[in-house]
């Protein structure tokens, strides 16, 4: 079986998935993303993972081939959240997967993070019972030690770093940037460019809108205050 493993660091933790809907496109299906965590009761296990294989102290605990076969089975390929998080555990229990980092400058990614995942996890309401709030807290303690300020850009940096190593070990690593469109990655993967437009699908679109009304009532009290007390 084909099974490329899309290395999508928090661009996909944002997380668009265009590249997921992508490699769909070109047969390499199906995809696991974040939109298959909740459906199929996945928490759990990831939250397990995590534990195991990014402890935040004590000496990690790689999951094998076998662990990991829990989980991505009948999967073609992986991306985005929480996959993403395992690059390189991924990358020694699957030898045999070509591997797509998809990246962009640390301020483009940063400011889509503060407009999803982080402003999801900073505003959650404590009252309402979530399935993916268990995981939520295991992956931003693991990543940045629930610092995203201070600790984000060396995460990011990190990351890219681990998996940019994995090409001078000799793995197949195709590094992939918004806008690169079909051609970059048809080629990488052998496969024909299809003749329609590169997905361009988010699935956080209806929740930045609300950040943003969010940030312009909060101005605009500000606004007010401020007015008043002149």
């Amino acid at each position: 079986m084909y099974s490329p493993i899309p290395s999508n660091i928090p661009q996909k933790l944002t997380p668009s998935p265009a590249l997921a809907d992508a490699l769909n496109h070109l047969g390499i299906t199906p995809v696991y993303h974040m939109r298959e965590v909740a459906p199929n009761a996945h928490q759990d296990l990831w939250i397990r993972a995590i534990s195991d294989n990014l402890p935040p102290s004590s000496p990690p605990r790689p999951w094998t081939r076998e662990q990991w076969d829990l989980l991505l089975p009948p999967y073609a390929a992986v991306s985005d959240f929480p996959p993403a998080l395992f690059a390189t555990a991924l990358a020694a229990a699957y030898p045999d997967c070509p591997i797509i980092l998809s990246t962009r400058p640390f301020e483009a990614w940063a400011a889509s993070m503060r407009d999803t995942l982080i402003h999801g996890h900073l505003n959650r309401d404590p009252g309402r019972v979530s399935p993916m709030a268990g995981l939520a807290a295991a992956y931003h303690a693991a990543c940045w030690g629930d610092d995203f300020e201070g600790n984000g850009r060396g995460y990011f940096e990190r990351h890219h770093e681990e998996v940019r190593a994995l090409a001078g070990e000799g793995r197949r690593v195709l590094e992939y940037r918004p806008g690169d469109g079909w051609g970059p990655l048809c080629e990488f993967l052998g496969v024909d460019v299809p003749d329609v437009p590169f997905p361009r699908s988010d699935d956080w679109v209806e929740y930045k809108k609300m950040v943003e009304r969010e940030r312009a009532e909060k101005a605009r009290q500000g606004a007010e205050v401020t007015a008043g007390s002149n």
